[in-house]
């Protein structure tokens, strides 16, 4: 009987040892997104913008720079295109901006038009060792077709809290949404030449 409790107890000991494995990411350097990555994959509900509110038409997903040389799981499984447009809007209308996210994005179409590329992502570390990830970006403001004024921006992030339980792209994901804050307050008050972030 004795021996049945110690096994018992042993296989119980196990299974838990099991479930909480699960809980964590391995993130064994590729940049495969977990259950845990949700908070910041989509942006919360973006506050009311006035209906006279300047408009900035952006591209619908920031596409990556012709010479950028970016590992292609990140291209692949990551998303940070649509992810970056879109916290460029969130964060926009924070600053009373109405970014307009748009597929067929041209300069010389008229209006506000801001030019976004991601011209580099770095997925250094993971969970278990620790994150170090990169993003940087390269944007001009158009208007009218007439080049207002541009900016270079980069953001590194180790994942915050609780990083050793995120994916890598979860942790990528955190650095284009500081560069969509970053952005949306320089679109307010556009410097030329400005670096934002890190």
């Amino acid at each position: 009987m004795r021996h049945l409790l110690i096994a018992a107890g042993a296989g119980l000991l196990l299974a838990s040892g099991c479930a909480s494995n699960e809980t964590r990411s391995t993130d064994s350097g590729d940049a495969a997104a977990t259950p845990t990555d949700t908070p910041t994959d989509t942006p919360a509900a973006t506050v009311e913008v006035a209906a006279d509110a300047p408009v900035i038409r952006v591209a619908h997903a920031v596409p990556y720079s012709a010479d950028a040389t970016i590992a292609n799981n990140i291209r692949q499984e990551c998303n940070l295109e649509e992810q970056f447009s879109e916290f460029i809007e969130h964060y926009g209308a924070d600053q009373g901006i109405r970014f307009q996210r748009s597929q067929d994005l041209d300069p010389a179409s008229g209006g506000q038009v801001l030019m976004v590329e991601l011209t580099d992502a770095v997925s250094g570390g993971n969970a278990w060792i620790g994150h170090r990830k990169v993003t940087e970006a390269a944007g001009t403001l158009y208007a009218d077709g007439e080049e207002q004024a541009s900016f270079t921006s980069r953001r590194f992030s180790g994942g915050g809290a609780f990083g050793g339980f995120k994916g890598s792209c979860s942790v990528l994901g955190r650095t284009v949404q500081v560069m969509g804050r970053d952005i949306a307050a320089w679109s307010a008050a556009p410097e030329d030449g400005a670096h934002l972030g890190d």
